[in-house]
């Protein structure tokens, strides 16, 4: 945050606590700032920068009406803090209130003309709003007045390049990214924003490399050992034996949808098509499972076990629970809609779905799968932010590994949960967009509807990497794009051809 609380002595404590939490929040503890971000604010309530601490934590979550409560409680105490209406800005964008949005990040800027990173924002949730035209003019304004601001000059880059201006997104995007910087992270994003501009520009060894130079800057881990444990750990937990002894909520919803599969395989297209239903609506990626998960069956210590906990969970927890994340799915649709569906996309549900038909026995899940090979080149170009992130697109063997591990997860659950399940091939879906849609909503109980097919039309906010796609027709000039990169395979086939997994 820019314009920051003075260090005033009567606040000593409370400033230090702000700072120590904006750490935890830059280190990816979530959970834990969210805790002393509430701490913070319950002993300093009449403090505007606890609450706008308490509205970072809470949407780090993605709980966002939390989160825009906290922040205009900040901007109740204190108005004129420009950083505060940029906060609101990026949360009401987030719940698709762009309208809402433009008005805070305008106050923004009024209060605090020279703080780029306002505008930044502003550009920033025009383009996730398929506004690009107003975005690069924000951005082409401020480069033309002599603005380097790294994020600034890499979303005007990447802008450059969806606007067919690829060139010129390379050379104002190249000089940042061979600069030194005291954070790597800042220069790997330049360098996979790169990677994907060299790619538009036919220029496949350099778009590999530049992906590669990404990775090596972000030094992600990842822990294979850890992953296999994990899932033999759930798959007693959930296993044929025990689905039929362990518990459910009672909660007989029928709304929710669950998308799950590898990134880049189609899960975003999918929502987006479903989300333009009249009676359907798509929620983003919602961490409500992540969180149900930590809560209710994630052993304290080395003495608990997944499977115990699952076995000890009681119907009223698990109400209580199912309820709860209901009815936050509920608040995400538009203000008087009552969709008969609603999807959540986070891809690695798909690890959860035992404890999702505890929860909700009368869910569906969709399954979205992709060529394994067109995968892992759309997952390598590209930057997943946060820490430690989707690490496995990092490299070839760990991206092969936990290929085959999703692979495992969805052959497990289908043979164990009595929850509907449909499995959604991309291939299939570009190659023949209707039959495709007419099928996904059948299974959803859904009548077909025209505007399913004309998808690209809906206005509303996407947040992940496929936000491009879903603003334009269906295309299949991604099908087959590992072609391009045959000379650079070499070990992802061999890892493939490892772990099992069949690529032709």
């Amino acid at each position: 945050m820019q314009s920051g609380p003075s260090k005033n002595p009567a606040h000593q404590k409370a400033f230090e606590e702000f700072r120590r939490i904006e750490q935890l929040q830059l280190r990816g503890q979530r959970e834990v700032a969210l805790e002393a971000s509430k701490s913070l604010a319950s002993k300093n309530s009449g403090w505007p920068y606890a609450h706008y601490s308490l509205s970072v934590s809470y949407a780090l979550l993605g709980r966002f009406e939390e989160a825009r409560r906290s922040i205009r409680k900040a901007i109740s105490l204190k108005e004129t803090i420009g950083s505060f209406h940029a906060k609101l800005g990026e949360i009401l964008h987030r719940l698709d209130d762009m309208d809402g949005a433009r008005k805070a990040f305008a106050r923004a800027i009024e209060l605090e003309p020279n703080e780029v990173s306002h505008q930044v924002s502003l550009a920033w949730a025009l383009r996730l709003s398929g506004e690009q035209d107003e975005a690069i003019g924000i951005l082409d304004r401020l480069y033309e007045q002599g603005v380097r601001d790294h994020r600034m000059v890499r979303i005007l880059a990447n802008l450059l390049g969806q606007m067919g201006q690829t060139e010129r997104g390379i050379e104002v995007l190249e000089p940042l990214a061979n600069e030194t910087h005291s954070d790597q992270q800042i220069i790997a994003a330049h360098w996979y924003v790169l990677a994907r501009l060299y790619d538009k520009a036919g220029r496949y060894d350099d778009a590999y490399a530049a992906a590669t130079r990404g990775a090596e800057l972000n030094a992600k881990t990842y822990d294979p050992g850890e992953r296999e444990w994990l899932f033999e750990q759930r798959s007693q937990a959930w296993n044929a034996e025990t689905m039929g002894t362990l518990e459910r909520s009672g909660v007989d919803s029928e709304k929710l949808v669950f998308i799950v599969g590898m990134p880049r395989s189609g899960t975003t297209l999918v929502e987006q098509i479903i989300g333009s239903h009249p009676k359907a609506y798509g929620a983003g990626e919602r961490i409500n499972i992540f969180n149900a998960v930590r809560e209710l069956v994630t052993p304290p210590d080395s003495s608990a076990t997944i499977a115990a906990m699952a076995r000890g969970l009681q119907k009223a927890t698990l109400a209580r629970t199912a309820r709860r994340i209901l009815k936050d799915m509920e608040k995400q649709a538009p203000s008087g809609s009552k969709p008969e569906r609603i999807c959540d996309k986070l891809l690695l549900n798909f690890q959860h779905l035992g404890l999702i038909e505890q929860l909700f026995p009368n869910a569906r899940v969709i399954i979205c799968t992709r060529q394994p090979l067109d995968n892992y080149i759309s997952s390598y170009l590209l930057d997943f932010e946060g820490v430690n992130a989707h690490a496995y697109t990092d490299k070839p063997e760990w991206f092969a590994h936990f290929y085959a591990l999703h692979q495992r997860y969805i052959e497990h659950f289908k043979r164990v949960c009595s929850l509907p399940i449909l499995e959604v091939s991309y291939e299939q879906l570009v190659e023949d967009q209707r039959a495709q849609t007419e099928r996904m909503l059948e299974f959803l109980g859904l009548e077909f509807d025209e505007r399913c097919l004309n998808f690209h039309e809906l206005e509303r906010a996407v947040n992940t990497a496929s936000t491009d796609q879903v603003r334009q027709k269906m295309y299949t000039r991604a099908m087959g794009r590992w072609r391009h990169y045959e000379p650079h395979l070499g070990p992802v086939r061999d890892a493939f051809k490892s772990h099992g997994v069949q690529i032709d």
